[in-house]
């Protein structure tokens, strides 16, 4: 059964953080795990539940990666083979670690394009 919809702003009234504009920005990037450039590319969402990820919500929106199709399906979905750079196992730990690693490549591109600044 498919999570229930909910409004961004009843997400944000559960206290979960909501930031559209940041997350437009994946749209034109490069996948920060396998670096396809194919026009894929969005916003993933973390899946850890320190992350706020929940049943009925997905992760507050600081804590996303810019991956491609093949990645993000492999992360959410992928329970044989490695990921698409061949790198990482299909176990939990694996998927924790490429996201990791592709959410800090993401922050690092959004700091490095001055597309996050400090207020």
């Amino acid at each position: 059964m498919p999570f229930p919809v909910t409004s961004t702003e009843e997400l944000r009234q559960r206290g979960m953080l909501r930031i559209p504009a940041l997350l437009k920005y994946a749209k034109g990037m490069p996948c920060q795990n396998c670096r396809a450039d194919d026009g894929t590319v969005v916003a993933a969402h973390s899946n850890m539940q320190e992350h706020g990820r929940g049943k009925d919500n997905p992760a507050h929106d600081c804590f996303h990666a810019w991956l491609c199709v093949r990645c993000h399906s492999w992360l959410d979905h992928g329970s044989v083979g490695l990921d698409p750079t061949g790198l990482y196992e299909p176990t939990r730990a694996g998927k924790v670690e490429m996201f990791m690693r592709a959410m800090c490549r993401t922050w690092y591109e959004l700091w490095r394009r001055n597309l996050v600044r400090v207020a």
